[in-house]
């Protein structure tokens, strides 16, 4: 009898299984713990959690991996709150997983990011992992750019995004401003001590589904492209 295909959580799984689903997408959430300016501390790693288990309703072959709720969050780390973990421990806790992922056999991963301070890094150890591990295929999704918007910080945008995926936050007083510099060079200075959001006017028209849908086709799209393009050098 053909195995049925589903999706499954990771943290349900017997060890005895786990070679069965050596073929399934594995997707990996990662958020972080932050100040949001009167909106929960963990909004990034709620939302991302939510966008993953919903996620798994509407795939098959997908195993969901517990979300890791801590990120690199050095530019919050003076705002009461934040829980950050320096670049060397988020580097290897983001090798540790590929590791125990292809030690079974699990080839194709999807690291599904809800924090903007997680990228740069998260890039360059997936790019360094994988030079040794060649016949894994990774994914790298921040979210906001699967649905093609400025996702800002904290502000009408993310509280926008939570609405849609029907996560449930109360309304904040916090009025501490964050003024986003649009050049082309990067600003390095030591983060606000207050909390702190981006000052967005409007919300996004964006429902649960297209939120949901969107990504999922992001993730089809480019295992089809690699699948396709096998053997061929991408960037």
């Amino acid at each position: 009898m053909s195995e049925t295909k589903k999706c499954m959580e990771y943290i349900y799984l017997k060890s005895d299984d786990i070679s069965k689903y050596k073929n399934h997408i594995f997707i990996v959430p990662i958020g972080s713990i932050e100040q949001h300016c009167g909106l929960p501390l963990g909004l990034d790693s709620i939302i991302i959690s939510k966008i993953a288990s919903d996620l798994c309703k509407v795939m098959n072959d997908v195993i969901i991996m517990p979300t890791i709720y801590y990120g690199f969050s050095p530019e919050w780390y003076n705002a009461k709150g934040t829980i950050t973990l320096d670049m060397e421990t988020f580097s290897g806790i983001i090798k540790s997983i590929l590791n125990s992922i292809a030690k079974f056999g699990g080839k194709k991963i999807v690291f599904l990011n809800g924090h903007g301070g997680n990228s740069y890094i998260l890039e360059s150890v997936l790019r360094e992992w994988i030079s040794n591990n060649s016949e894994t295929i990774i994914l790298l999704i921040n979210y906001w750019k699967a649905l093609n918007i400025n996702i800002g910080h904290a502000g009408n945008v993310e509280k926008s995004i939570a609405k849609a995926l029907n996560i449930n936050i109360e309304e904040s007083e916090c009025n501490g401003k964050i003024d986003l510099y649009n050049g082309n060079t990067k600003i390095i200075v030591s983060g606000p001590k207050e909390e702190s959001k981006t000052q967005e006017i409007n919300e996004i028209n964006l429902n649960h589904d297209d939120i949901i849908l969107k990504i999922k086709e992001e993730i089809i799209k480019a295992l089809n492209f690699v699948n396709e393009e096998s053997g061929s050098f991408i960037l």
